[in-house]
C-alpha cells in the first residue's frame, strides 16, 4: 500500500478551486469532457469526512479543464442531502435541470449521499449513474485516473491522524437523517487497518503520535465482518503503538452500544478527548427518540471515562424542542449535564424532516424552543461542579453580539499578550462556571480568544481572561 500524502488541505482546495475559475474549455480541445460544477458549488457543505475520505483524493479529476454541462459527455453531480437538514427537494431540482441541459448522449454519475435520490427520481431519469459508496475509486477506474478513497489521512492543519474505520450506522434514531437516507455499513478488517499503521510508522512515525478515530458509529465497527463489535480490539490495537501519544473519539461513540468491553478499552487508552451525545434528559425522551440508552447509562459511562481521564476533553450534544418535550424534561436536563461533568456541550434545536418518525407529531413553536432553551441557560448553574462551554447559534445574535463583539476587539487591543487555549472557530458560545455567565468570539485572524463577563440581561460587566 502507498502511503497517501494529502498536503495541506487549504492549498488543496486552492489548486482546484483556482484551477475551477478558468473558462470552460472547448469541448474539441479536451481528451475527457467532464463537467463537476456542482462539487465545487457544494463541497463547502459537506462533512470532515467526505472532504478528507472522498473529495480532495479526487484532486487529480477536480483540477482537470472542464466544459460546459451542453458540452459534457459526464457530468459529476453530489450534494450533502442531508447533512444539516433534508435538501432532497433541492436534489431532484438540480438533477432534472441538468437533464435538461445535457445532450442526448450525456451520463449523469450521481456520487456520495445524493445518490439517495435514486429512490426518489423512481427511474425518470435516464442514462444516470448512481454511486454512493467508494465513488473515488470508482471514477478513478472509469475514467482512468489514479486515485481512490482515502481512509488514513494526515492532516497537517490539525496534526492528527484521522482514521475511518467504519462507514454507515445501523441504527435508526427517531430525529436522525438515516430514517430517509441510506449509507452502506462497512468496515475495514482489523489487519488492513495494522498493516497501514504498520507502514505509516515505517515511513511517517511521527503522524501516529495523534489519532484521531472517527465514525458515523463507531461503536458497531466490526459487525460485517466478525458478526460482533470489535472497537475494544481496535482501540487497544491503536493504543498499542508506542508513538500514539493521544487518541481523540470525535464522533462516532453510540452510548447505548458501548460493552463493558469497550468501556474498559476507553478507560485503559491513551484517551484525549471523546464525544459523547447524551441527546435528553429523561428516560420518557430518551426511548420516544428511539436513542437507545438510559440516564443510568449514560451517567454510567460518562463517569467511568471521567474518572479514568481526569484531564480529558469530554464533549456532548443535547436537544431542545422535540415533539411532546415538557418543561420537566429541560429541569432533568439541566441536571444530568452537570453530573455528566462535561467540558463542551452543543445544544441544538431540533429540525423536523418529512422522512422523520417524529414528524407524525405536533411540533414545537420557535418561541416554545426558546423558552425552553432560557430555562436551561437559568437552571444550569444550579448543578455545576467544573467550567463548560455551552454553544447555541442564537445566543447573543443581532446587535447585541456586534456591540460585545465591538467591545472585545477594543478588549484585545490593550491585552494582546492575551489567549484563549480553545479553538472554537467563530462560533457563539456561553460559558457556566460559577454560576457566572460568559461569551466567547473569535475576533482575531490568529485565533485569540477573549472572554467577556456579563449579568443574565447581558450588560457588559468587565473582561475576564478564561483560564481553564
Amino acid at each position: 500500500m502507498a502511503i497517501y500524502e494529502m498536503g495541506e488541505p487549504r492549498e488543496v482546495w486552492r489548486q482546484i478551486f483556482e484551477r475551477s475559475q478558468e473558462e470552460y474549455r472547448n469541448p474539441e480541445d479536451v481528451p475527457l469532457r467532464i463537467n463537476f460544477d456542482a462539487i465545487l458549488v457544494y463541497l463547502h457543505e459537506e462533512c470532515y469526512r467526505e472532504e478528507m475520505v472522498s473529495f480532495l483524493p479526487m484532486k487529480p479529476m477536480l483540477i482537470l479543464p472542464q466544459v460546459r454541462i451542453e458540452d459534457a459527455d459526464y457530468i459529476i453531480y453530489m450534494n450533502p442531502y442531508a447533512r444539516c437538514e433534508d435538501v432532497s427537494a433541492r436534489v431532484l431540482e438540480d438533477l432534472r435541470k441538468i437533464d435538461q441541459k445535457r445532450h442526448d448522449k450525456a451520463e449523469i454519475i450521481v456520487v456520495g449521499k445524493a445518490a439517495n435520490a435514486e429512490k426518489l427520481l423512481k427511474g425518470s431519469i435516464s442514462r444516470i449513474t448512481f454511486w454512493g459508496d467508494h465513488f473515488t475509486e470508482k471514477l478513478g477506474k472509469k475514467f482512468g485516473i489514479d486515485m481512490t478513497d482515502q481512509y488514513f489521512v494526515y492532516d497537517p492543519e490539525k496534526e492528527h491522524l484521522a482514521i475511518w474505520p467504519v462507514d454507515g450506522c445501523n441504527n435508526h434514531c427517531k430525529f436522525c437523517r438515516r430514517t430517509y437516507m441510506y449509507i452502506k455499513f462497512e468496515s475495514l478488517p482489523l489487519d488492513v487497518i495494522k498493516a497501514k499503521l504498520d507502514e505509516i510508522k515505517d515511513v511517517h512515525p511521527e503522524w501516529l503520535k495523534t489519532i484521531s478515530l472517527r465514525a458515523e458509529n463507531l461503536t458497531e465497527y466490526g459487525l460485517d465482518i466478525y458478526g460482533e463489535q470489535k472497537l475494544a480490539d481496535l482501540i487497544r490495537l491503536i493504543d498499542s503503538y508506542k508513538e500514539v501519544k493521544e487518541i481523540g473519539f470525535p464522533i462516532g461513540i453510540n452510548i447505548g452500544e458501548v460493552t463493558d468491553d469497550i468501556l474498559q478499552a476507553l478507560c485503559e487508552c491513551k484517551l484525549k478527548s471523546i464525544y459523547m451525545n447524551p441527546e435528553c434528559g429523561t428516560d420518557r425522551m430518551l426511548q420516544f427518540i428511539g436513542k437507545g440508552h438510559t440516564v443510568a447509562k449514560a451517567k454510567q459511562v460518562f463517569k467511568a471515562i471521567r474518572e479514568a481521564h481526569p484531564n480529558a476533553a469530554i464533549y456532548g450534544t443535547v436537544m431542545i424542542g422535540l415533539p411532546t418535550e415538557e418543561q420537566k424534561d429541560i429541569f432533568e436536563l439541566a441536571k444530568l449535564i452537570g453530573e455528566l461533568k462535561m467540558d463542551y456541550v452543543m445544544v441544538n434545536y431540533y429540525v423536523v424532516a418529512k422522512g422523520h418518525p417524529l414528524a407524525a407529531y405536533p411540533q414545537m413553536s420557535n418561541q416554545v424552543k426558546e423558552y425552553h432553551l432560557k430555562i436551561l441557560r437559568k437552571e444550569l448553574p444550579k448543578y455545576l461542579t467544573r467550567n463548560l462551554l455551552i454553544h447555541h447559534w442564537t445566543i447573543l445574535k443581532g446587535n447585541r453580539k456586534r456591540s460585545i463583539a465591538r467591545e472585545m476587539v477594543k478588549i484585545k487591543k490593550e491585552n494582546e499578550e492575551e489567549l484563549f487555549p480553545l479553538h472554537l472557530g467563530e462560533h457563539q458560545v456561553w460559558v457556566v462556571g460559577d454560576r457566572k455567565w460568559y461569551y466567547v468570539h473569535d475576533s482575531d485572524p490568529k485565533n485569540k480568544y477573549f472572554v467577556l463577563r456579563f449579568d443574565h440581561k447581558y450588560r457588559f460587566i468587565f473582561p475576564y481572561w478564561c483560564t481553564f
